[in-house]
């Protein structure tokens, strides 16, 4: 044991110390303190004895609350002021002991041991942290006597956020939701005041029209020592980029891996060198389908430009260099990379900081080029394109696949002319591929394409397959039997309709029924009696053994079992309704016995297939793709459990990391797999270096990723649903004599996968008879293309205005439905996407503005926020919407059921319980142009109560901000303690004494981790 040198004070002097008997003298909270963590019978009856602090303390994390708060920069001086109290030589903080609570490591205390002060591991609650809870605090520093409890329930916000302080909470104060909620109403209230008198008119874009680019105001000086590589084209890349440099507009089709983003970045440098020579301002936006590639797309620029060119990349919460909007910075920069729905969201913004124009552009490269179909980003950006009347940038798209369909498109001709309308959508009449025998030879050398097979392994029926199916068929007659005794509810009953569809499904066809599950259950969500009980309960359990169901086919029966027992434990406390709802327990013993032994065919033939790769090829690289994440998380887990892989370990691997490991998107909405970008990294970053042998992935990484060793893609029941999707896959392995792998279970998976293959096999039967034909043919088929196109907008439009014409006459008033309050007019209705606003400046006097907090796991993005609740401003129960904040502008969005309709110079009214409904009977709402924007940008600053609910919507939108923000660091932290802890358990399995430091970051050996392609 460790030794060290002072003096043990006793008892009492500990317990003084670590309560804080001592407390700092210019703290102004000391009452309060004691008041909130002392109880004064307790103190009567025993003073050194388990106090309200005691159990606080020992029951809270208090790491956990200085994560949540320690970027907080209000608690600098309260900071300050503690850290002069944990400097003391005379306090017990000195010691080892309050170094290891800091640390968050194994808690230690100072024992006497032969006359020498040694220290040994230490009980919990024994130990005070009173200390580490309180470092971080906002609020210690109160001004004046209100603010004195506001320290307090600054602790108890943060506590609420992890469920062991939670349960700490209940120690402190029982009703801390309740009183935490009307203090932040208090709080609300007392901001808005300060802001009370500030009106701000934001200016918007008008009339403006920016015609020419608008030039750099910094050009960035030449700098010799920037660590700037030569990029140099292989001979196929040169014929790839050739159509580029002559200024066309086209679209250049690679295989993955052949290096098309080099071959984008030589074109851009070479457009912007060539306008800087002739004195002219040039600037290229490269847009990425995923938010991933912003980050990495610009570091590939910045390795082959540093130091002669600026720049910059957006994807979302970012913030302004300037401050001022992100306009500024593009503007200032020479090449941005972007996410395509930040692009139209700046080309169509009225906010003046905000705005960008076609004109500021001379080129635009659209990454995986192939998704522009239909109403994607990539079709509306080069809409706006088409439309600007001005100088227009030169366009190039990039994408190893074409869109070519064998079961959508029947012959060749409807083939070619999918190719023809993606081209004529970008206006990109230019294919530029691969031709040359010399290119192909070439190509040849660095891009190999794997050969690909399938094994159709046919699922055995298990014990406990059997006993899934058998009670999925018991369950479902008594779920049909309680929702049709709901239907027959007077009053709040179930949709009948709902009930007989699903009586006809069978659980046997799982994958349909759990679909229509899903409507059950949104069906019984919207029921508001207690009689639905017994069918929500019955609902949770169908869907239990559904998922299973779906696992039992695919995985371990051992690890299928080990899920259900789970997760029934967690239902059956979840009621008080006994075991009618499950037996699984009651069979435990024999299900237990076989799910050791039963394996399904495609688990089997998974591991030897993984053997028989890395015995032939140990420094193989293997990706496994799967369609969902959980399925992702749970073979990576089993894998890594039977120890297959332990085998094929480098001689110098330590052997604690694990070889398996799964990959999934990280723009995600919730749900029990989640995975951080940070996360992803590292696990990418592990696999390109080698020490990680094996990833299982969803379709995250089929555009973008890059991973020139992988040698064997395997599709664990996952087949290809295009031809597109086969590429990207395939493309994944890039090593020599690779190959790809499908495992499927059922026919339904085979077939699709055939139907892919031919669609390939079609999709470069057309690209040789694009190429045979010529260049001038494909000019003139795109126009075709192009000329249809137009004739099936002008259509659009046309039913739009004939629609229009026939509401002409129609004009109605929407009235409150609580108080008959009339909020706007009909044709003050316009449409933003999906949600239909009311785009009347006086239509904000008719509402009340009120936070709501949200759900953590929602949806956040900066440029479309859903925010507060707005209500009858007369009647002020009923809920009338949300504002929402759409291209910087607030807006009020009206829910249909919420008002009714009466019809001007009549008195008759109409409800309806679809928007879709009111268009189509009672008036037409158009799409909300950018006059409409403008109207309603200052709307809120005509009256002092309307400025009162812009404040306390700019309050709600900065939150909403800070979310995203927080979500972030929050990922980060949990990232990094994560990390902590695994590095202190291997140090305890060596016996070695951890030492606390910053965790190394990731390495960067091998290809990027995110790559499209690779030079």
């Amino acid at each position: 044991m460790k030794k060290i040198k002072a003096s043990l004070p006793d008892s009492r002097q500990v317990y003084g110390t670590a309560h804080w008997k001592d407390l700092p003298k210019d703290w102004m909270t000391t009452d309060t303190y004691k008041k909130k963590f002392y109880d004064e019978g307790e103190l009567e009856r025993d003073p050194y004895g388990m106090q309200r602090l005691d159990r606080v303390a020992g029951s809270a994390r208090g790491m956990l609350i200085m994560k949540h708060l320690e970027s907080d920069h209000l608690v600098r001086k309260e900071y300050e002021v503690l850290k002069k109290e944990v400097s003391d030589p005379e306090n017990l903080c000195q010691t080892e002991l309050v170094r290891n609570l800091l640390d968050e490591g194994p808690l230690w205390e100072l024992k006497m041991e032969e006359g020498e002060e040694v220290i040994r591991r230490a009980d919990k609650w024994n130990v005070h942290k009173t200390l580490v809870i309180f470092f971080y605090i906002t609020g210690f520093r109160a001004k004046s006597e209100k603010e004195q409890e506001e320290w307090f329930y600054c602790l108890l916000d943060a506590m609420k956020n992890d469920p062991t302080n939670r349960a700490a909470l209940h120690f402190l104060n029982k009703n801390y939701a309740e009183e935490l909620d009307e203090r932040q109403k208090e709080r609300n209230r007392r901001r808005l005041q300060e802001f009370k008198g500030l009106k701000v008119d934001e200016q918007s874009v008008g009339s403006t029209i920016v015609k020419n680019i608008r030039p750099q105001k910094n050009e960035t000086p030449y700098n010799p020592d920037a660590d700037e590589t030569n990029l140099v084209l292989r001979v196929y890349q040169e014929e790839l980029v050739q159509p580029a440099l002559e200024g066309k507009n086209c679209v250049i089709v690679g295989p993955t891996g052949c290096g098309k983003t080099e071959v984008a970045i030589y074109a851009a440098l070479n457009h912007l060198r060539e306008r800087q020579a002739a004195g002219q301002t040039g600037r290229v936006a490269m847009l990425v389908p995923k938010i991933p590639l912003v980050t990495q797309q610009k570091e590939r620029f910045l390795q082959y430009c540093r130091g002669s060119f600026t720049v910059n990349g957006f994807f979302g919460s970012e913030k302004s260099d300037s401050g001022e909007g992100r306009k500024d910075d593009v503007i200032e920069s020479h090449i941005v990379v972007m996410t395509p729905q930040i692009l139209i969201n700046m080309l169509q913004s009225v906010r003046a900081n905000e705005r960008l124009y076609v004109a500021d552009f001379s080129m635009m490269i659209f990454d995986e080029v192939h998704k522009a179909t239909g109403n994607h980003p990539y079709v509306i950006i080069n809409q706006i394109v088409q439309e600007w009347e001005y100088d227009k940038p030169q366009i190039i798209g990039l994408t190893a696949s074409l869109n070519v369909s064998s079961t959508a498109q029947k012959d060749l001709s409807q083939m070619l002319f999918s190719i023809h309308t993606m081209l004529a959508l970008l206006n990109a009449p230019y294919l530029s591929t691969i031709k040359l025998q010399a290119s192909i030879d070439e190509l040849n050398k660095h891009v190999s394409k794997p050969d690909d097979s399938v094994e159709v392994c046919q699922p055995t029926a298990t014990a406990l397959r059997n006993y899934i199916e058998t009670y999925l068929g018991t369950a479902h007659i008594k779920l049909c039997h309680e929702l049709e005794s709901l239907s027959k509810l007077r009053h709040n009953c179930f949709p009948s309709n709902s009930y007989r569809r699903f009586k006809k499904l069978s659980p046997k066809f799982y994958e349909i029924y759990e679909s229509n599950l899903q409507n059950i259950n949104q069906d019984l969500k919207k029921l508001n009696t207690a009689e639905k009980t017994i069918a929500v309960t019955w609902m949770k359990y169908i869907r239990l053994y559904v998922e299973a169901r779906g696992m039992v086919d695919l995985m371990p029966a051992r690890l299928v079992f080990e899920f259900m027992e789970a997760r029934i434990r967690e239902l059956d406390k979840g009621h008080k309704l006994g075991d009618q709802f499950s037996d699984f327990f009651k069979k435990y013993s024999g299900l237990e016995a076989n799910a050791k032994s039963d394996e399904p065919m495609i688990v089997t033939k998974l591991k030897d297939t993984l053997i028989t790769q890395f015995k032939v090829t140990p420094d193989s690289r293997v990706i496994i793709f799967v369609t969902q994440r959980a399925t992702a998380q749970r073979i990576s887990d089993f894998l890594n459990k039977s120890h297959i892989m332990d085998q094929f370990r480098d001689p110098d691997d330590d052997g604690y990391d694990e070889m398996v490991g799964f990959v999934l998107g990280t723009n995600n909405q919730g749900g029990a797999v989640q995975q951080s970008q940070q996360e992803q990294q590292k696990v990418l970053s592990r696999f390109n270096n080698g020490k990680m042998k094996v990833i299982v992935a969803t379709s995250v990484v089929e555009e973008g990723l890059d991973v020139t060793s992988c040698n064997l893609i395997i599709k664990y029941n996952c087949s290809s649903g295009s031809a597109i999707q086969l590429v990207q896959r395939r493309g994944r392995a890039r090593a020599k004599n690779s190959r790809s792998v499908l495992l499927a279970v059922n026919t339904k998976v085979n077939e699709d996968e055939n139907n892919a293959l031919i669609s390939e096999k079609f999709m470069r039967m057309c690209v040789k008879k694009i190429e045979e034909a010529g260049p001038k043919q494909l000019e003139i088929d795109v126009a075709a293309a192009a000329k249809k196109i137009a004739i099936e907008r002008k259509n659009e439009l046309t039913a739009q205005l004939e629609l229009r014409e026939r509401f002409a006459n129609s004009l109605y008033k929407l009235n409150c439905v609580g108080c008959s309050t009339t909020f706007c007019m009909s044709s003050d209705i316009k449409k933003v996407y999906s949600n239909y606003m009311a785009f009347d400046p006086a239509a904000w006097q008719f509402f009340t503005v009120e936070s709501k907090k949200k759900k953590p796991n929602s949806y956040l993005s900066e440029d479309t926020q859903p925010l507060s609740i707005l209500k009858c401003a007369k009647c002020v129960t009923t809920v009338i919407g949300k504002a929402y904040k759409m291209r910087g502008v607030y807006l009020p969005q009206i829910d249909v059921k919420s008002v009714f309709f009466v019809e001007e110079n009549s008195s008759e009214s109409k409800t309806a319980k679809k928007w879709s409904s009111v268009e189509q009977e009672l008036f037409y709402v158009g799409e909300a142009t950018q006059d409409n924007f403008e109207n309603m940008l200052n709307a809120l600053s005509n009256s002092e109560c309307n400025m009162d609910k812009k404040r306390l919507l700019d309050l709600d939108s900065k939150q909403h901000i800070r979310d995203i923000e927080l979500k972030k660091y929050r990922i980060r932290n949990e990232e990094q303690e994560k990390a902590k802890a695994e590095r202190m358990k291997k140090a305890e399995q060596e016996g070695v004494e951890f030492e606390e430091g910053e965790e190394p970051e990731p390495e960067r050996e091998g290809a990027t981790a995110f790559s499209e392609d690779e030079s």
